[in-house]
């Protein structure tokens, strides 16, 4: 009869494979917006960097947003999945990220004791931010020119947790709104993430009414080019090929609304959702995911 191993045996694999890694995790709004879901990826964050991850939290924002500017008459303007800033939108901006989502953030650190920073904007220091209106009404809209990993790296040394909302400064001072995919992306690139993680209401990249398990960089324009990626997706897919081209590693896909969906994606040799990589990782990724259930089969049998 095989001998049994202990918990500690699967506990001190992560450990050793994901000690001191940097992922960046962007939410949608619809995970931030709504209290179960938020203190479950606040929780599954916590278990995470006890195993000494190092997280940078990355929150956008959507439906709440929408719902506040309908609510004062003004209209919700859009173009290619892209969200138009004037300034009517932008106080309301301010009001539900810099203010609500940010505090409902730093309520649900404090409810499951998870150790951290929490803040409301990206530091002037961390990126030099530049206004990149799509539209001459856009005028709010903030482009990332370039980022300075020292100042995130700083305060990794301290815990292993920091939340940032998708508003930044530029250098004169003036607050703007970012897309939120483009700042983690950005950040990603810039502080030489492990991975970068997108948790949304969809469980990847949907093509023929599945879920894709595996893309790669070498498929992405092709999936754009045909329109299989469309609006919000398509931005998505954009951005994941310019943080693979700008040197991360990995990237999932995965739904954010499912219970535990952050910490069984890293901690499950296969999870529901899309990973992304550059072709020449096929082969090393086969192999992790090989190891990975060879893992789960022990940890079942202890």
């Amino acid at each position: 009869m095989a001998r049994k191993k202990p918990n500690f045996f699967i506990d001190a694999f992560y450990e050793s494979k994901f000690k001191d890694n940097l992922f960046v995790v962007k939410v949608g709004g619809k995970i931030v917006e709504d209290q179960k879901i938020l203190d479950n990826l606040i929780s599954n964050i916590r278990d995470l960097t006890l195993h000494g991850i190092k997280i940078l939290l990355i929150y956008g924002h959507g439906r709440l947003v929408d719902e506040k500017l309908e609510q004062r008459g003004i209209e919700v303007k859009k173009t290619g999945g892209r969200r138009i800033t004037d300034a009517a939108s932008m106080d309301v901006i301010r009001e539900v990220v810099g203010g609500t989502l940010s505090l409902d953030v730093a309520a649900s650190m404090a409810r499951n004791n998870v150790e951290g920073t929490s803040l409301n904007i990206v530091p002037a220091d961390w990126m030099k931010v530049e206004l990149s209106p799509k539209t001459p009404e856009d005028v709010l809209t903030g482009g990332i020119k370039s980022v300075e990993s020292r100042p995130l790296g700083r305060l990794l040394r301290v815990n292993n947790f920091v939340a940032c909302a998708c508003l930044g400064v530029t250098g004169d001072g003036v607050i703007c709104n970012i897309n939120a995919d483009i700042v983690a992306t950005q950040m990603a690139i810039g502080a030489k993430a492990n991975k970068l993680i997108f948790l949304s209401d969809v469980d990847g990249v949907q093509i023929d009414g599945k879920s894709a398990d595996v893309i790669t960089a070498q498929e992405i324009p092709d999936l754009i080019k045909k329109g299989i990626a469309t609006g919000g997706m398509k931005v998505k897919l954009e951005n994941c090929l310019a943080a693979l081209n700008g040197g991360v590693r990995r990237i999932h896909l995965i739904s954010g609304l499912r219970e535990d969906a952050l910490k069984k994606e890293i901690y499950e040799s296969v999870g529901p959702g899309t990973m992304l990589f550059h072709e020449s990782e096929r082969a090393s990724y086969a192999n992790e995911v090989e190891a990975q259930k060879v893992i789960e089969r022990q940890g079942k049998r202890a």
